[in-house]
């Protein structure tokens, strides 16, 4: 068998980094993970494993991105339990203040909010900053909720939707001390997913009193209606932005979800079916590059996906 300098002239290069401005067809080792991997052509994006989560979770927060990932909370147990991901190996954070499960959050690893769920007693309105070591108190919600969605930063977040004490479609605004009322949803809903910044939201899937493919934007001030979802579905994940968003797995009412859907800004299209299907479960990143984690398969899973959206995929070599 020729080898592969042989064939094209030079070395397979041996690199502690994966490389950035990816082409088609390129070659290298990865020193730190130990391994072999190439990139190809994807019309429609793929999954891949990546590595277990310390714990397995259910219906948590999570946050940051497919190489600096952050889940928090979890129920069942109730959980102030946090882990890290830094592209391949899940490692232990600093727990929250207060154990609870059905919360959101958003940010990114060294900078989340963790807010709202319910601690198998209450309602909870409180918010907590996470630094990257230690959670701290933040402002409390205007309405106690869980099973809401949330998108944004630590310092310009947006919580909407959920269960308060009745499924709502208020929307609240926090700057990083203080949470304030924004605009109304076209549809009050739970178990929905957002995406996106403070001012340009996306907002999809979900409960309304039966599962929904209900899409909405949100411009930072009111919602309007976007293009609906492939598969109504709830209890699902996603990440991305509203031109740009991903939304998967999830409940369809009878089945667990592996369906993967893109978002351009107007219309949903499919894309690569996860390895497993799950609902419950927590994500975070971008379009091109997603995480997907924890979750219901029906037994609770530590399992870990890795989104690689249309475009350039990186994909890890593996002797059979």
């Amino acid at each position: 068998m020729s080898e592969y300098k042989t064939i094209h002239g030079i070395h397979v290069q041996a690199l502690d980094t994966d490389p950035s401005n990816l082409g088609a067809g390129q070659v290298w080792y990865n020193t730190t993970s130990n391994q072999l991997k190439i990139t190809a052509v994807s019309t429609s994006g793929a999954w891949a494993t990546g590595g277990n989560m310390g714990t397995g979770r259910e219906v948590f927060g999570s946050a940051g991105t497919q190489t600096a990932g952050l889940a928090f909370g979890s129920g069942y147990p109730t959980t102030t339990a946090t882990e890290h991901y830094d592209g391949s190996a899940w490692t232990a954070g600093g727990n929250m203040a207060t154990g609870r499960f059905s919360l959101d959050g958003c940010g990114t690893q060294t900078a989340a909010l963790g807010f709202g769920g319910y601690d198998g007693t209450s309602r909870l309105n409180d918010t907590e900053h996470y630094d990257g070591s230690a959670w701290t108190a933040g402002g409390n919600l205007g309405t106690a909720r869980y099973h809401l969605a949330s998108c944004g930063t630590q310092t310009a977040a947006l919580g909407f939707g959920g269960y308060g004490p009745d499924i709502t479609n208020t929307t609240e605004h926090y700057d990083g001390s203080a949470w304030t009322a924004g605009g109304n949803m076209g549809t009050a809903r739970s178990y929905l997913v957002g995406a996106g910044t403070e001012t340009t939201a996306l907002g999809f899937g979900g409960y309304d009193g039966s599962i929904t493919n209900v899409t909405e934007h949100y411009d930072g001030s009111a919602w309007t209606a976007g293009g609906n979802m492939g598969t109504a579905r709830y209890r699902l994940s996603g990440a991305g932005t509203q031109t740009a968003g991903l939304g998967f797995g999830g409940w369809n009412g009878s089945t667990y979800q592996n369906a993967t859907e893109h978002y351009d800004g107007s219309a949903w299209t499919a894309g690569g079916n996860m390895a497993t299907a799950k609902y419950n479960l927590g994500g975070c990143g971008t379009q091109t590059a997603g995480l997907g984690f924890g979750g219901k398969t029906p037994s609770i899973t530590n399992a870990t996906e890795e989104y690689a959206g249309p475009g350039i995929t990186t994909q890890t070599v593996t002797s059979s």
